[in-house]
């Protein structure tokens, strides 16, 4: 915890020092690592470019009332969606949280009640103000209360089954997520449980130094829209092109399919680079995991697809899943509602679902 501690300072230390260019490494869910680098400039208007779209409306609006964002960050600083948590901290002037980086931050045991406060001073939170890193409690906790988190759909899964985590997501204005998709299961389960809470899946790359478009959930839509200053048009093949300040203003390509359904809003269909070849037939992943989420109730913390190399098929669309009490006869009846195709071949018993330091999924034929 204190070497993110002490790489939290290290960048914003960067920042107020008036550094040029940083540079950002790609998760590593779908290839090798890529360092790729971006402007100072990029990376302030897209802190700003969130802050406009999200936290700031015109006076006198009376559908939203502003606030003044503090951060929780519980991601890899690493990574585009922890460092952008450090970015938009020193570009809002803003305090900010850091809490454990892992796949599950909130699995500690902590028998608090967040609302109240007690003598224990243990969270394990640090606070972030004016540069420096001050140890957690309920005065500091009180005065610089954080009301927006980001966090990937695996992260939340896991957070959903703690009673800390509970705890967290129910004080929070506002949770983006990020990273990867989600099912519908687990959109239900979030607008059933916190009600109160804003939720927005944000769509974004590293490429582009951060999240450019976002589908606030509350408003049950499929719908993403842009950020403010982004423009977006789609290749011949459907992928989409996004352009805008984090881009040099220029037209870059990503490996999502989309359907644009205005000027600034689309539908995402799926990756195009994260695909199973099975007989010929392209078989998104995706898509497929969030259908077999749904079919089977199963949270996506919990299984993967991936292809294992086959003779005849190219590769054998298989299912491995941490489920070792459920039979086989029964998976396979109630996938039956699939295409064929999309039917998994063998189904393996993993001990565990491996992930990336991010909580992304790492799709192992040999877990």
């Amino acid at each position: 915890m204190q070497e993110t501690v002490n790489d939290a300072v290290n960048v914003l230390r960067r920042w107020h020092q008036g550094e040029t260019h940083f540079t950002l490494t790609t998760s590593g869910s779908t290839g090798d690592p890529t360092p790729i680098q971006h402007s100072r400039e990029a990376l302030q208007w897209s802190a700003e470019s969130t802050l406009k779209t999200w936290f700031q409306w015109p006076e006198n609006s009376e559908s939203h009332t502003p606030i003044s964002p503090i951060q929780l960050c519980i991601l890899p600083l690493n990574k585009a969606g922890g460092f952008m948590q450090l970015i938009r901290s020193a570009v809002w002037n803003s305090p900010l949280w850091i809490g454990p980086a892992s796949a599950s931050p909130f699995q500690e045991k902590h028998n608090i009640n967040l609302g109240v406060e007690t003598s224990k001073n243990d969270l394990p939170f640090i606070l972030i103000l004016n540069g420096e890193a001050l140890p957690f409690t309920w005065e500091r906790w009180t005065q610089y209360k954080p009301n927006l988190l980001s966090i990937t759909p695996m992260q939340l899964q896991l957070a959903l089954n703690e009673s800390f985590g509970q705890q967290i997501l129910s004080s929070m204005h506002t949770v983006l997520i990020g990273g990867q998709a989600m099912s519908e299961s687990l959109e239900k389960q979030l607008l059933s449980d916190f009600p109160k809470t804003r939720w927005i899946h944000t769509f974004g790359s590293t490429e582009t130094a951060s999240h450019f478009a976002g589908r606030i959930l509350n408003h049950g839509t499929e719908e993403y829209t842009l950020t403010a200053g982004s423009s977006l048009t789609t290749t011949d093949s459907g992928e989409i092109q996004i352009c805008n300040p984090a881009t040099n203003n220029r037209k870059i390509t990503l490996h999502d399919k989309i359907k644009q359904t205005s000027p600034t809003s689309f539908i995402w269909l799926g990756r195009t680079n994260l695909y199973i070849n099975s007989g010929g037939v392209k078989i998104p992943v995706e898509s497929l995991e969030m259908e077999i989420s749904s079919l089977l109730q199963w949270p996506i913390s919990t299984f993967y697809v991936a292809g294992k190399p086959h003779p005849i098929l190219g590769e054998e669309l298989t299912l491995f899943t941490t489920h070792s009490n459920a039979e086989i006869s029964s998976i396979n009846q109630k996938l039956t509602i699939l295409p064929k195709l999309h039917q998994p071949k063998n189904i393996i018993f993993i001990p565990a679902v491996s992930m990336t330091e991010n909580g992304k999924i790492v799709r192992s034929i040999n877990p």
